[in-house]
């Protein structure tokens, strides 16, 4: 599958300090929309999928809540709905989002402890 992706938004990014009585889950939330081409000149054979990740990372002391998405164009390709998008095809578009959480928690924790920041692994393969 060829994907032509835009550049990923940060739709929000959140490092809140712990409440001590808050209980909070880790969970990810991963979506995929059909979208709308912009013109009636896009080719008929191509789709345009938004990817979305939507995340809460527990931490003992912290927790990071966010959104990420991406535009992404899919070449020579149909699909009309989420389900027409295969596990392999849904892992290859919502890499870069992961990358970028990772990226981004790395960055924050790194200022916000003065030590080097937290490796998020999200290469846990569930079967």
């Amino acid at each position: 599958m060829e994907i032509k992706r835009q550049k990923p938004i940060v739709e929000q990014y959140h490092f809140d300090m712990k409440n001590p009585e808050e209980k909070v889950e880790t969970s990810l939330q991963v979506g995929f929309m059909p979208l709308t081409p912009p013109d009636e000149d896009y080719p008929k054979e191509n789709s345009i999928i938004g990817a979305r990740l939507e995340f809460t990372i527990d931490f003992p002391e912290f927790v990071l809540r966010g959104a990420v998405g991406q535009v992404n164009h899919i070449v020579n390709h149909q699909i009309t709905k989420a389900e027409d998008i295969s596990k392999e095809e849904a892992d290859d578009l919502v890499a870069p989002l992961f990358d970028l959480v990772q990226r981004l928690t790395y960055e924050v924790t790194e200022i916000v402890t003065d030590e080097p920041g937290i490796k998020l692994n999200f290469n846990s393969q569930v079967e």
